[in-house]
């Protein structure tokens, strides 16, 4: 059968040749049939010119005004004074909704079509009106004109009523009030460097100038640079950095409180949330930003503590382990027991050298890639079993720095930020591992390889503590440095008897 073409042939006429056709967004895009409709190479020609006028429409479409922008503009500013005014003054109820607006407004105005603003965008019409101007319009409104729906054809703007009779009303003093406070808010003068916007761009500068030096990851940078997103879209982006208190840190503290009852936020990602915002908030105090650290930062306090939940470690059964070693690719399948062998995380694979191996013994001697440049980190030596080490010596690259490399030759997992300092991750290892879960219908992630032979290395009274060892774990207590510490035959028997336990050696 012939190939069903794209576009649209319109024969030629004596004055003119054949062409190719197509509209998009209401243009028309033509191009020169050649010598004529079975002219391949003319259609292919005039495929990628149209490729090239779509993205030129685009391009165009996107540099378009938003015709509401300047009402939106309008609208997020207001109530980012609202915000600002509340976080300083302590009003929890307007603040919440303060932040919800702006999220909402500045999620709306992202879309690519947004619609007008309504009454309910607008501060003023989330404060109250007398109850008769209320009741007055709700018997009005049954007596509109009604829509097929049998809903009011149009919306009435409470702004727009006429309010004289509403002298001397608690309403119109709340009003009256808020223009006042929202006046004096938009005079206030809060230096750009001294608010929270601007200095959680300088703290966040400190650490990518670290991810650059190599003393940060760039994986660790990214839920730095999130959670204090999130704070600062919480306390408001103008809001002066003197206004982080203990009260505002408390209250951000009952926020994601509020947020783990919830379930919107687990427990331990909520606890490293507000960790990050403490360090910045101390940073802020040390580079004399603000002039005294919030005394709920104070040591020994514990206002601001958020428990994790005690859980038992899940690990892969056996049945599990055998299953997918089975069915893995060799490539795949190295991964695998590397992982269970050594302990091995993804950037260790990645980072392994090829002066860590002993290619005559079959042994792999490192610290761990995370915790290599960390005191105290012990050196390990393991035994690879002779599955892991005849695979090892078949997949390792002998033209690269490193062990092992994707099919590019590149390294199997990378982690840099971009140039606008978002989180850009390649993890070769991952991918691999991803298509063997789903063909064999298992749900649990990668990372729990390494914890199974840890936990089944403290199951057993012979080996117990040498877990530590085998992640590569910096000693915390006496008993785990007399563990580090262990004669290299003791590991060299708790690694064969682990590859006893997966039926590999």
């Amino acid at each position: 059968m012939p190939r069903k073409r794209q576009m649209t042939w319109q024969a030629g006429s004596k004055s003119r040749s054949g062409r190719w056709r197509k509209k998009h967004k209401g243009r028309v895009f033509q191009a020169s049939g050649g010598r004529g409709k079975h002219d391949e190479e003319a259609y292919r020609d005039a495929w990628d010119g149209f490729q090239e006028f779509k993205k030129r429409i685009t391009e165009e479409e996107a540099q378009k005004p938003n015709p509401h922008q300047a009402e939106y503009d309008e609208a997020i500013s207001e109530w980012n004074l609202v915000l600002r005014w509340s976080m300083e003054n302590t009003d929890t109820q307007y603040a919440s909704l303060a932040r919800s607006k702006v999220e909402e407004l500045t999620n709306r105005l992202e879309r690519s079509k947004p619609q007008p603003l309504t009454p309910d965008d607008r501060f003023r019409s989330h404060l109250g009106w007398p109850a008769h101007i209320t009741e007055s319009v709700a018997a009005v409104i049954p007596k509109l004109p009604q829509s097929a729906d049998q809903s009011p054809s149009f919306v009435i703007d409470p702004s727009t009523l006429d309010t004289s009779s509403m002298d001397g009303t608690s309403q119109r003093i709340e009003r009256e009030i808020w223009q006042d406070r929202l006046q004096v808010q938009e005079k206030k003068h809060v230096e750009e460097l001294d608010t929270l916007g601007t200095s959680v761009d300088s703290y966040l500068a400190t650490k990518l100038a670290k991810v650059k030096a190599g003393d940060l990851t760039a994986g660790r940078y990214d839920p730095i640079r999130t959670h204090l997103y999130h704070f600062r879209e919480w306390l408001g982006s103008e809001t002066a950095v003197s206004s982080i208190s203990g009260k505002a840190l408390t209250d951000y503290h009952a926020e994601l409180l509020t947020a783990i009852s919830e379930e919107r936020l687990s427990a331990d990602y909520s606890k490293d949330r507000l960790s990050t915002v403490k360090s910045f908030v101390q940073w802020l105090w040390r580079v004399e930003a603000i002039e005294a650290l919030p005394r709920v930062l104070a040591p020994g306090n514990n206002d601001l503590r958020i428990s994790r939940k005690i859980s038992i470690p899940e690990v892969f059964t056996i049945e599990e382990v055998k299953k997918l070693l089975a069915s893995a690719t060799d490539r795949t399948k190295l991964y695998l027991l590397l992982m269970l062998n050594t302990g091995s995380t993804q950037k260790d694979l990645s980072d392994l050298l090829p002066t860590e191996v002993d290619w005559k013994k079959g042994t792999i001697t490192r610290k761990r890639s995370k915790t290599a440049k960390h005191k105290g980190v012990p050196t390990v030596t393991y035994v690879l079993w002779k599955e892991t080490f005849r695979l090892l010596q078949q997949e390792r690259s002998t033209d690269a720095a490193t062990v092992l490399v994707n099919h590019e030759g590149g390294p199997l997992k990378v982690e840099r930020i971009d140039d606008e300092g978002k989180l850009k991750k390649i993890d070769n290892v991952a991918s691999a591992f991803a298509r063997l879960k789903r063909k064999n219908g298992i749900k649990k992630p990668l990372k729990y390889f390494r914890k199974t032979s840890a936990t089944l290395l403290k199951s057993n009274k012979d080996y117990r503590g040498l877990d530590v060892l085998f992640l590569g774990h910096a000693p915390a207590t006496v008993a785990e440095r007399h563990y580090t510490q262990a004669p290299q035959q003791l590991l060299n028997d708790a690694l064969a008897w682990l590859g006893q336990q997966y039926g590999i050696e």
